[in-house]
């Protein structure tokens, strides 16, 4: 999902394009869940910009599927395969709920009972979160570091695709088809739209998720993709068309029924972005864009917890001062009482301090984690290798 690079070819190389596309992702969703006037509160981009999470859901469909499909069908070995993407992205999840309970125990040694470890911050809730099982509807809310249910649903994801694919790999693209069909209707009539986590989340990845696969195993054509670097002009319109489609899409529909086609919609930019002929492209894969989707994941796993830090300061403030420094928006989110610019400039200090923080547990959490994973893998195979077992691929 929303887990650092997009893609690694068999041949070593990447989807650079989705990788700056999954960091701009990423940081709409920061603008969504910041509780600030101005531009965010405005925008009907950002006040839909939950629907960018489904990005993520295809994206990792299409990606997983090119870097995993040949080798699963292959050596059938679902546990390395699992573990693997578990050490992708369950250590910063683990790092950030431990940042939570902290705070919450900080609370608790300040306040006393009744302060801390309490609705979406519960034991119970951590119990699920910890066992990544938050989108599974145990839960009837949001809880502890609320954007993780998301990873949950990502690992019912992996889990579905890893047995698919050890199991019945001829049938990988008919049941994909069957889980958009039948997935997407299903969140349709239940919630009436898209627009769903910690109940109905885990279809919402799935169904996503299937787009993708179905993506790269029946549409994309590698030597397509070769191909449209010699029609730059061609690949700059369609992108540019698939940018506005979006856009409307976002503005138009996000708060309707019609948002459960998020999924198709994205994927259909997703297919002309992959091929990277178009000035866009280029664009998204210089460094600073290289750069966001490098640290993506953490962007994403980590603005709940600095927003919420922003929130306190400014809670505190208004405790000092006696003033009441929130007012609840027209569709019902709370927001810091500023003017627009300021909400607009609160905003950008998020943002900065998002990606900072998020460069840091890139560096010192995210790439150990997957480090370890790799060590532990590499181990496992050096001990099936030494009693006779076939290593796998």
């Amino acid at each position: 999902m929303i887990e650092g690079r997009a893609a690694v070819k068999n041949d070593g190389a990447r989807f650079q394009a989705l990788d700056g596309w999954r960091g701009v992702c990423a940081l709409l969703v920061v603008c969504f869940h910041a509780p600030v006037t101005g531009f965010a509160e405005t925008s009907g981009l950002i006040r839909h910009a939950f629907l960018f999470v489904d990005f993520f859901f295809v994206l990792s469909g299409f990606v997983i599927t090119h870097a995993f499909f040949e080798k699963l069908r292959e050596s059938r070995d679902f546990g390395r395969f699992f573990l693997f993407r578990l050490f992708r992205v369950y250590p910063l999840h683990l790092f950030m709920l431990v940042l939570y309970v902290g705070f919450e125990l900080a609370l608790l040694l300040t306040r006393g009972p009744g302060s801390a470890f309490e609705g979406g911050t519960s034991v119970p809730a951590l119990v699920y979160n910890l066992l990544m099982v938050q989108s599974l509807g145990f839960l009837d809310t949001l809880s502890w570091n609320y954007p993780s249910w998301s990873i949950s649903a990502e690992v019912v994801a992996y889990a579905c695709f890893g047995l698919v694919m050890v199991t019945v790999p001829r049938l990988i693209v008919p049941l994909a088809g069957l889980a958009v069909i039948v997935g997407l209707p299903i969140i349709a009539v239940v919630h009436g739209g898209i627009d769903v986590s910690s109940n109905l989340g885990w279809l919402r990845c799935v169904a996503g998720f299937a787009v993708g696969v179905i993506l790269r195993r029946v549409v994309w054509r590698d030597e397509a993709r070769r191909q449209s670097q010699s029609h730059a002009l061609s690949w700059s319109l369609a992108e540019l068309a698939a940018m506005v489609l979006v856009v409307v899409f976002v503005v138009l529909v996000g708060g309707t029924v019609l948002s459960v086609a998020a999924p198709l919609v994205f994927g259909l930019a997703l297919y002309v972005f992959a091929h990277e002929g178009g000035i866009v492209s280029q664009g998204l894969k210089s460094r600073p864009f290289a750069f966001l989707g490098l640290i993506s994941y953490s962007i994403y796993m980590t603005h709940a917890f600095v927003i919420d830090r922003f929130h306190n300061v400014v809670s505190a403030i208004g405790r000092m001062t006696g003033q009441e420094l929130f007012f609840t928006a027209a569709y019902q989110r709370e927001l810091i009482a500023t003017p627009g610019w300021l909400g607009s400039l609160i905003l950008l200090a998020i943002i900065v301090a998002t990606l900072l923080f998020s460069a840091i547990t890139w560096r010192f959490v995210e790439q150990p984690g997957m480090a370890l994973g790799r060590r532990l893998l590499a181990r496992s195979n050096q001990g099936a290798g030494s009693s006779g077992t076939p290593q796998a691929a």
